[in-house]
């Protein structure tokens, strides 16, 4: 392995916009923040461009290009990917990501829709070299295990681009029209009132239900990242560059994390926007930390989620470390909780991975009903919103996120997502503000892009 330092940046973006121009580029972005106290969720940025191998799914079928052609497959896509990387050797590191694969899969990877998407079900390229920055040690790194031959012969190359300075190429973004939803509080009110038939019948305990927004684009969705990022301040961001389309996620959510087999995973459910001064920040807080409904509801994710991981985690390993804590993000309060577990022996990142997903933060409880569920009354596809921005290292670690707060920019549009969980004693009118709620960072992001 090689691993070269480079001059550290606080601001990673300055880093990716050196590489931006290679194919498939990523950002896993933790959005760090030199003036706020040090958080482990905000610590390494990741990015990679050039992958060696691609891989793509669609309508099940998973398109692998390599060095040495193309073929598909029609096995589920994340076996596809656990066949591809097996073949590489395991790396011992402390760095995070090492090489591997870095995409995205959408929430409808592991399941049946019949709605048609906008994007690929999965894209996820396997990457010989990146750059990590550490931001508690203030140091940044290229590095490679040199699984791919054409690594060594543009080593230099990398080297002097990324110590080259940084040139000036401001990227035009602009808002063309009015923001589109396509739930109005009328008819969400009635999907409200389905889903507490469902609840009262016993057929679910909690399911999550979203609308969609689309607003038209023209320029480079990477400068409304940029402005997105300054607003949002969110530790699990990032941003991936297809050839017809771009990832822009503002996650503030960690699916699931597996370091030297300790598994973990920090489910959100419960929601309160901030107060317009400290007093009332102060008094939303509290009431979300007090309030039975909000508990509950991220108690019933918090079973969910140690159910799914006790599949691939050792017996009585599973443990809950922390339980309704508060996080503060700029434009709401979370109510959080930690989860944690030890990896079977004879279990796999992408076996615990598959096995978990979609999470059910964003599903509700029972997870399979609450899909079914789902599928009934959303009109739209959820595409990568709800799914999961990911890397698997060839250290055999690996990470991700639940894609809310995020949005595809493809064909000039900017489409996003936004939701939340209903329960029995759910208020059809907070809910709906909730979803709007969560939806503000985005929209302050678009304001500021809007044609004059």
């Amino acid at each position: 392995m090689k691993i070269e330092e480079l001059e550290y940046q606080v601001d990673s973006s300055l880093i990716y916009e050196k590489i931006s121009h290679f194919e498939w580029p990523i950002f896993l972005d933790s959005c760090y923040q030199k003036d706020k106290p040090k958080s482990s969720f905000a610590r390494f940025d990741i990015i990679a461009a050039n992958p060696f191998i691609k891989l793509s799914t669609l309508k099940g079928v998973t398109e692998i290009i390599d060095p040495n052609g193309r073929r598909e497959s029609n096995e589920p896509a994340l076996d596809v990917l656990r066949k591809v990387m097996k073949k590489f050797p395991s790396i011992s590191s402390k760095i995070p990501f090492v090489g591997g694969a870095i995409g995205y899969c959408s929430y409808g990877l592991n399941i049946k829709e019949s709605k048609l998407g906008l994007v690929n079900s999965l894209m996820i390229g396997i990457y010989d070299w990146a750059i990590v920055s550490d931001h508690f040690e203030e140091k940044s790194y290229l590095v490679s295990t040199f699984n791919y031959k054409g690594t060594k012969e543009i080593w230099s190359d990398l080297l002097d681009l990324l110590k080259s300075k940084q040139e000036k190429n401001e990227k035009k973004f602009i808002i063309k029209s009015e923001v589109r939803d396509n739930l109005s509080y009328s008819e969400y009110k009635k999907q409200f009132e389905i889903v507490k038939n469902y609840i009262s019948s016993g057929d679910c305990y909690q399911i999550n239900l979203s609308k969609k927004f689309e607003v038209d684009t023209l320029g480079d969705s990477w400068a409304l990242y940029k402005k997105f990022r300054s607003i949002n301040k969110s530790p699990f961001m990032a941003y991936l560059s297809y050839p017809s389309f771009q990832i822009l996620s503002g996650s503030p959510e960690r699916f699931i994390k597996s370091l030297d087999k300790n598994v973990s995973t920090r489910p959100i459910k419960g929601t309160r926007v901030r107060g317009k001064d400290k007093k009332q920040d102060k008094k939303n807080a509290n009431e979300l930390l007090n309030s039975p409904k909000d508990r509950s509801e991220n108690l019933m994710i918090v079973d969910l989620l140690r159910n799914d991981l006790s599949i691939n985690c050792e017996p009585g390993s599973i443990k809950v470390d922390e339980l309704f804590a508060v996080e503060s993000y700029p434009n709401v309060h979370h109510l959080v909780s930690t989860i944690s577990g030890k990896l079977k022996k004879d279990s796999n990142n992408f076996k615990l991975f598959k096995d978990s997903f979609p999470g059910g933060s964003i599903t509700g409880a029972p997870k399979i009903r609450a899909i079914e569920i789902i599928n009934e009354l959303e009109k739209h596809p959820r595409d990568f919103y709800c799914g999961s921005v990911c890397y698997f290292s060839f250290n055999e670690s690996m990470d991700s996120n639940i894609a809310i707060r995020s949005m595809i920019h493809t064909n000039n549009k900017l489409h996003f997502y936004s939701g939340g969980g209903l329960t029995f004693s759910s208020n059809v009118e907070d809910e709906y503000q909730e979803i709007e709620d969560k939806s503000k960072n985005i929209m302050k992001a678009i304001k500021f892009f809007r044609s004059k």
